[in-house]
């Protein structure tokens, strides 16, 4: 585990997690999991801290995103996106991320697993990696060697993107479910309609869909709304390794 410049370390020195494949997809057996994980805590958890336990997403999330990083520095983007995807068997939805302030509980493992997969999310609406890299650095430099709270990491991202994403950021971690995307298709008319269905009432978010790798880009709201696709129903694809949601087709 981690602590302010000394990690703590039980991985038999080799790859993976306990030899396993912590992912399952390939990829955690060619580096020691737990070396990337706890030494990321020197960036957050030991220099950006939260204020409160309820708020150790800012922790194990960032963390957690921090392995993602370093897959992609090594081996590529793709193979980065598919270990971050590794992790959605793992998340149980059975409650919010954020919990109660104040009470010194223990926060659900959804702050690791729910947590990175809401990052990549967050990613994939900035969708600019020269952005997004800016973003990192900017977020890290901003706040090191501060105590702060989830409002300070969501102000921020709104100032910096001049975006609204105060609901996005409540719906992936002050609630249990994800958003679903739902699709209704006209054959005849080759239109389809799509709303997100969410908990956050002012919930919107972008979204790709189609076909890969020539998506169409969604500007999806929870109201209904309407566009012309080549594609049919059957092969209708939304770009679910980017975007940690549910999709309905009707």
């Amino acid at each position: 585990m981690e602590h302010q410049s000394a990690v703590t370390y039980g991985n038999h020195f080799a790859n993976g997690y306990l030899e396993r494949d912590w992912t399952g997809v390939g990829i955690s057996p060619r580096f020691d999991f737990i070396i990337i994980h706890e030494s990321g805590h020197e960036w957050f958890g030991n220099s950006v801290s939260a204020a409160d336990p309820s708020d150790m997403w800012i922790h194990e999330g960032w963390t957690t995103y921090l392995e993602s990083l370093y897959v992609e520095y090594m081996y590529g983007k793709d193979d980065a996106i598919k270990y971050l995807n590794g992790y959605k068997p793992k998340v149980k939805n059975d409650r919010p991320i954020l919990t109660l302030r104040g009470v010194n509980g223990e926060p659900p493992a959804d702050q690791y697993f729910k947590g990175v997969l809401f990052i990549n999310t967050l990613r994939s609406i900035v969708d600019d990696d020269a952005r997004w890299w800016k973003l990192l650095h900017d977020f890290y430099q901003h706040f090191k060697y501060q105590n702060i709270m989830t409002d300070d990491v969501v102000q921020f991202f709104n100032q910096q993107t001049g975006m609204n994403l105060t609901p996005v950021f409540d719906q992936y971690l002050r609630h249990t479910a994800i958003p679903t995307l739902e699709l209704k298709f006209d054959t005849a008319k080759g239109t389809v309609s799509y709303r997100w269905q969410a908990d956050e009432p002012m919930f919107q978010m972008p979204v790709r869909v189609g076909k890969k790798p020539n998506w169409q880009v969604l500007r999806a709201t929870s109201d209904w709304q309407t566009t012309r696709t080549p594609v049919n129903k059957d092969d209708f694809e939304v770009a679910t390794d980017l975007y940690y949601v549910n999709v309905s087709k009707q």
